[in-house]
């Protein structure tokens, strides 16, 4: 076989690889993400823990990035402290050595590759057939499928590879070779955006015959700090938290892995005493892996509170991040990035309620709205952002409702602008059987006094009826001269701005059931 069908076939087995890793992670996402989620919630107590959520979280997505960005949205949103967020980071660092040892099993051991090709047709008919709801199952099957092709194409390459290429020249028996290879290790993540990949393929390499051990461990060792430069720049734009999280993964991976090159041998003595009949396989360089980052998580546990600090004096706040009200990077996940946008709508929710109330005599002092509109036009460009493919699942919905919301607070954000309204509100004694209504819709939005949609609706349309009323009558008074024009003009202002205004409400009520959150109030004002 010549040179360039071999790079063919290794460069095709690492693609192929990729591909089915990819649509893996994104199935199990969708078949496990929700669950994910609240079980960092519920599980994360402290540091410790959060090594152990760490590790299952990112076994059940196959992405390290996943746990990370799911966890910074957690941190970002005031759920998870950010000494358990650390806990997390570090515990997928020990989840993601998971499909080395998957694949060691798996795909040296027991030769599944015979049975990937009907895997990915399972997965195939599953997507066209099954519909949205299999889609998650789906994607697992085709890519747990497609990995193991890529394993069989990686190993004809590899194989075909001994008679071209000698890595003699990167000796792994004394340190500099090493390095050489840990830089290589760095560079192959870096290209790949995958340290899985990495991973793989130097057991792939091993198992053929291209490279010993000590040269694959250097290359493992180089791929463990590569995986963090995507997290890197993954923070690139982020809050403080974001840049944080980031951070202390990039830290600690580089840390542990200058270590860990110093560990090669002694773990060689060490596998050769305990066992003297096993050669240094597949399963000897995924137990470094694991090992390695496994003792990295112990030793740093104890000082987790130190850690947390250091980061925080390396990575301090900045002035810009108190204007950082959504996190651009968490656009890349559509559930996360609705959730912030949820909460800072919600909030605002509360602040126009306050100011209604303020408006309707209920409450002395006004509420400054000019976060409110900063908020308003954040998440309006935020919004923009974000764009989803189809017209299915939570996501799709949610991101329907979050527009819907920011549509009607925006419309009654400009409606709370009318201070000539307010004074009509509390003076005109004609408008308090609708002032009484509009409070109690308010009181419910902010579940004070909770009401159902029929009862809203029958509000909303008495405020209708009340409304017209009340219009003929001022405009007969007018004719008679019983009021002065201005005065009547300003009257069925005032009425015609509180049904439009009850009806901004409703849907606002209305939206935020849809997102299933449920608004606890904050603000006294609206007691």
């Amino acid at each position: 076989m010549n040179l360039s069908s071999v790079i063919v076939d290794v460069a095709g087995g690492i693609g192929l690889f990729l591909l089915g890793m990819s649509l893996m992670s994104e199935g199990l996402k969708n078949l496990a993400g929700e669950s994910v989620r609240r079980a960092l919630v519920r599980f994360t107590r402290s540091p410790v823990s959060g090594v152990f959520t760490g590790i299952v979280a990112t076994i059940l997505t196959q992405s390290s990035s996943a746990t990370m960005m799911i966890t910074v949205g957690f941190v970002g949103a005031g759920v998870l402290a950010y000494s358990q967020a650390l806990g997390v980071v570090l515990g997928a660092s020990i989840g993601t050595t998971f499909t080395g040892w998957l694949v060691a099993i798996v795909g040296f051991k027991l030769k599944l590759s015979a049975i990937a090709s009907v895997l990915i047709l399972i997965g195939a008919l599953l997507r066209l057939f099954g519909g949205a709801r299999r889609s998650g199952l789906a994607y697992s099957l085709a890519g747990f499928g497609l990995m193991f092709v890529g394993i069989d194409g990686l190993q004809q390459g590899m194989s075909g590879l001994q008679a071209h290429i000698n890595l003699g020249f990167m000796p792994a028996d004394h340190l500099s070779g090493r390095l050489v290879l840990v830089v290589v290790g760095i560079a192959f993540t870096l290209v790949t955006q995958s340290s899985t990949t990495g991973v793989i393929s130097a057991l792939t390499a091993m198992h053929s015959g291209l490279i010993n051990f000590e040269q694959a461990a250097s290359l493992v060792v180089g791929m463990n700090v590569g995986t963090t430069f995507t997290s890197a720049i993954a923070t690139i734009g982020g809050n403080v938290h974001v840049r944080r999280t980031g951070f202390s993964h990039v830290v600690f991976n580089t840390i542990v892995s200058g270590c860990a090159v110093f560990l090669i041998t002694p773990y060689m003595a060490l596998w050769h005493y305990w066992l003297p009949n096993e050669p240094f396989g597949e399963f000897a360089l995924v137990s470094f892996h694991s090992l390695f980052n496994l003792i990295g998580v112990l030793l740093i546990l104890p000082f987790i509170g130190y850690y947390s600090r250091l980061i925080e004096r390396l990575i301090p706040e900045r002035a810009s991040d108190e204007r950082d009200l959504l996190d651009a990077s968490l656009l890349k996940y559509p559930e996360l990035a609705l959730g912030e946008v949820r909460k800072l709508l919600t909030a605002q929710v509360h602040q126009l309620a306050a100011q209604l109330m303020h408006m309707l005599g209920e409450t002395p002092r006004p509420v400054s709205l000019v976060e409110t509109a900063r908020a308003l036009g954040e998440s309006r460009a935020y919004l923009d952002k974000l764009h989803l493919a189809g017209g299915e699942g939570r996501a799709w919905e949610d991101l329907l409702a979050c527009i819907h919301l920011l549509d009607h607070l925006q419309r009654l954000y400009e409606r709370c602008q009318n201070p000539h309204v307010a004074l009509v509100l509390r003076d005109e004694r004609s408008l308090q059987i609708a002032r009484t209504i509009l409070t109690q819709l308010v009181n419910g939005v902010v579940h004070k006094e909770p009401l159902d949609d029929v009862q809203a609706g029958l509000l909303v349309d008495q405020l209708a009826v009340q409304e017209q009323q009340l219009r003929e009558l001022t405009m007969a008074q007018i004719a008679t001269g019983q009021i002065e024009l201005d005065k009547g003009v300003s009257l069925m202002e005032a009425s015609r701005w509180i049904h439009r205004v009850s009806i901004h409400v409703l849907r606002i009520d209305h939206n935020l059931q849809r997102l299933n959150y449920q608004v606890a109030s904050k603000h006294d004002a609206v007691a």
